[in-house]
């Protein structure tokens, strides 16, 4: 089933919507503030479409990281972004990149951290507490 999550800035709220047939995610409006500038979230749960991966699949990819090794973690989070057709943002593609070249992973968190990334921030960046999600289907 084609259900996508979408954040309002605004609202600071994650929506779900079920896009299928003529409707449009560009068309999709904020169902409590009525703003259309939603962003597209990775959602904490997604079920496989025909062009992906099977669940068996992205376990083996999974079971194949080093924890130790930042050029594999790395790996494992474009495959991620990649296999779920997310942008990354050029900060988290800067640290992936550096992850990729070996640097030390807990200097690379504590400097994303210094630029305002953290488990406070919501979807963007914003510094903004973590968004509430609603449990609607819209």
């Amino acid at each position: 089933m084609p259900i996508y999550e979408y954040y309002c800035g605004t609202c600071n709220t994650i929506y779900q919507f079920l896009i299928r047939g003529s409707r449009k995610a560009e068309d999709l409006q904020c169902p409590k503030c009525g703003k259309g500038d939603l962003e597209r979230v990775m959602s904490q749960f997604s079920t496989s479409s025909s062009k992906s991966r099977s669940d068996d699949e992205m376990a083996a990819d999974m079971a194949d990281v080093d924890e130790n090794d930042p050029r594999s973690m790395a790996r494992a989070v474009r495959r991620m972004a990649d296999e779920m057709g997310e942008d990354l943002g050029p900060e988290l593609e800067h640290a992936l990149g550096r992850l990729e070249a070996g640097e030390d992973p807990e200097k690379i968190e504590q400097e994303l951290e210094e630029m305002g990334f953290g488990e406070e921030d919501g979807p963007g960046g914003t510094g903004a507490p973590s968004p509430g999600r609603d449990p609607g289907l819209y």
